[in-house]
């Protein structure tokens, strides 16, 4: 069976990374001390680039073979560490920052609702600064069955101290970015 590549590379792939990537590098917080983590890092390719202007990257997704392709792609490059992990059980440390670009919404069962938030709610308790959030959002556009609502959203960062510091326009295919920063 021929594995899925999140990130366009080559033939394979689905995602064009330099859009993604364009989307999102204008509104970061680059800081050379903070360590970060990316949440469903697919090939490693947002890592790798975050890697270049953070100390620490640590990167997981719940593939391995994606883990297994962010690794060769990463082969020379001490400040990133991948695992494979799933997002509503993983173990959070202590970040500066937190990236979470594109799996939070993947969760649609009523009864796994309550562990996504409860997982979204442990990113912003263990992020020192400014989390990144990029889902569809529910609207005419987005149907309850592919995004979620901004209400959500909205309110796990506020019961965590965050404010809402950028949002852009939601685009097909790409969702929203939210950028939420600590009070």
């Amino acid at each position: 069976m021929r594995k899925n590549l999140y990130y366009k590379t080559g033939e394979e792939g689905n995602v064009d990374f330099n859009e993604r990537w364009n989307d999102l590098a204008g509104i970061i917080d680059f800081n050379k001390d903070h360590t970060v983590l990316d949440v469903g890092c697919a090939e490693g390719l947002i890592a790798i680039e975050l890697s270049k202007r953070f100390k620490k990257v640590f990167a997981f997704d719940m593939e391995p073979y994606r883990i297994i392709k962010a690794r060769e792609n990463a082969v020379d490059i001490p400040n990133i560490e991948f695992s494979t992990e799933n997002y509503m059980s993983y173990e959070y440390q202590s970040y500066d920052q937190v990236f979470c670009l594109g799996v939070y919404h993947k969760i649609k069962k009523l009864i796994q609702r309550q562990q996504r938030q409860k997982a979204l709610d442990n990113m912003f308790k263990k992020c020192g600064s400014t989390l990144y959030l990029r889902v569809p959002i529910i609207s005419k556009d987005v149907s309850k069955t592919v995004g979620v609502s901004d209400a959500e959203v909205l309110k796990i960062a506020g019961n965590n101290n965050f404010v809402l510091a950028h949002r852009t326009e939601q685009r097909p295919e790409h969702g929203t970015i939210f950028k939420f920063t600590r009070r």
